[in-house]
């Protein structure tokens, strides 16, 4: 008695032993399949990713109507084109062979879709890349040792939970949608891009509008009435921001600690973390010969022969300093087209008092300056009333660009090493980019939402904008 009853107790400690381990092998399996499906997914996407990019729809199909939820479609006609709103795309991907526990092969398939999304502020198109990915759950059709575990990965053992009906053999499915979005066009996305801190005060605000539409400028011209709530600013790294209560008619991206203070005049969203490449700047590279020096610091005209493939180039011989009553007027050949000047200044740049920079219709400007920059009083006359047409580049890291006085300005400041401080009462029309900036005594920024048009352009780019695992479950009534 006593050796059956240790008999029959080995026994069943081995078959438990043989249950626990078998149980933890088919478990392992089944985990295998279900990252092995993400993978199958998230290849898909890529393959969505790349054919809006490329523009090329070799292979994929089209059909009307909109794409079903983790079920495989079928039908269709050629694609040839990015999909329109009654309309969607789709791929059946071959099959990926993997080695390894669990699956050997992977199955999926892609649809791209515009899901009702309506353009963006540029006229662009965001589209719905949705991606499914199939793996066989290898072992028998049962839930290992947790069914918990099973319904959290949603494996399918003998129904098909998307597509109803029975299944002839266990499998893992994962869908991913994400949503791409048309990437910028230009690096004026908005109206402020600082690498540190923002600072406002004194009653300032910034804003938006768009000098090429009518209804949302006068005459080209910013005009309060027609205000947008596109100005949008961002900063790389809050270190001490504080917007002070002031208006901001946009949206407002930051990253760092702690968080930017006295924001609730911001009229957009609120987000956080944000991450931005801000391009570098540097000297012109010109070849000797190819560019004229001179002094600018007298009043005088200086006339551009320039083309939009081969710029005026001048450098100043030291720093381009207008005081007094001193005008640099700066003049096209003739009003036939559009011609160009790049001004090199080694030093500073400085506009005091009633001097000041006339920039006459049909020519655009570009100024790089070495040094600090300050212009008060009349500064840069922008003839074409087009923020794209003046442009003023600071190369330096840490120096001052201070922007005062009540002569309203339209051009974009591009100096990502430098401080900026904007006083005054006067509007500033166009887009800035810099380490720092001090907003104050009533002056405002105006965004051009023109600055980053492409016109809806085929050859827009895109990437993600949000990624996230659709669960759904349309026959049991559950859809995201």
């Amino acid at each position: 008695m006593i050796s059956l009853l240790t008999i029959t107790i080995m026994t069943l400690l081995c078959a438990t032993s043989l249950y626990v381990a078998s149980q933890n092998a088919n478990s392992g399996m089944q985990t295998a399949s279900w990252q092995q499906a993400l993978t199958g997914a998230e290849g898909a996407i890529d393959q969505g990713i790349m054919a809006l990019n490329t523009g090329s729809w070799t292979n994929w199909s089209k059909v009307g109507g909109t794409p079903p939820i983790g079920i495989r479609p079928t039908g269709g006609s050629a694609a040839t084109s990015n999909p329109d709103s009654s309309h969607y795309n789709y791929l059946i991907p071959s099959a990926v062979s993997l080695q390894g526990e669990g699956n050997n092969s992977v199955t999926g398939w892609v649809t791209v879709d515009t899901a009702g999304l309506p353009l963006d502020n540029n006229g662009n198109q965001w589209y719905r890349v949705r991606a499914t990915g199939v793996a066989g759950a290898s072992g028998p059709p049962r839930v290992s040792n947790n069914k918990l575990d099973g319904n959290l990965r949603k494996l399918a053992f003998r129904f098909s939970r998307l597509a109803g009906g029975s299944i002839a053999t266990p499998q893992a499915s994962r869908t991913v949608e994400v949503i791409a979005q048309a990437n910028a066009a230009s690096i004026w996305v908005r109206g402020v891009l600082m690498k540190d801190k923002i600072q406002m005060s004194g009653g300032s605000y910034i804003d938006s509008f768009d000098s090429s539409n009518p209804f949302k400028s006068t005459n080209g011209l910013y005009d309060q009435t027609k205000r947008q709530s596109h100005g949008d600013v961002a900063t790389v790294s809050t270190d001490g921001s504080d917007l002070g209560g002031m208006y901001v008619y946009g949206n407002l991206a930051y990253s760092g600690s702690p968080a930017v203070k006295n924001t609730q005049n911001v009229q957009g969203t609120i987000s956080t973390p944000f991450s931005a490449t801000i391009p570098t700047v540097s000297d012109p590279n010109w070849s000797p010969g190819s560019y004229s020096t001179m002094s600018l610091n007298l009043t005088q005209t200086l006339t551009v022969t320039g083309t939009q493939s081969n710029h005026t180039l001048i450098k100043t011989s030291g720093d381009l300093n207008l005081s007094g009553s001193n005008i640099l007027t700066i003049v096209p050949k003739d009003t036939t087209t559009t011609y160009y000047v790049d001004i090199w200044v080694p030093g500073q740049f400085q506009v005091t008092g009633s001097a000041g920079i006339v920039q006459l219709p049909g020519v655009y400007v570009t100024i790089y300056v070495d040094n600090q920059i300050q212009m008060s009083g009349s500064t840069i006359t922008n003839g074409n009333n087009t923020a794209a047409s003046l442009t003023i580049i600071g190369i330096g890291n840490n120096q001052n660009v201070q922007l005062s006085g009540s002569a309203n300005f339209i051009g974009v400041v591009e100096a990502p090493g430098d401080n900026l401080q904007i006083s005054g009462s006067a509007s500033y029309s166009g887009a800035f980019i810099g380490n720092t900036m001090q907003l104050s005594g009533g002056a405002s920024i105006h965004y051009d939402e023109a600055l980053n048009k492409n016109g809806g352009s085929s050859s827009v780019s895109y990437s993600f904008a949000s990624w996230f695992e659709d669960n759904s479950d349309p026959k049991r009534s559950i859809t995201y």
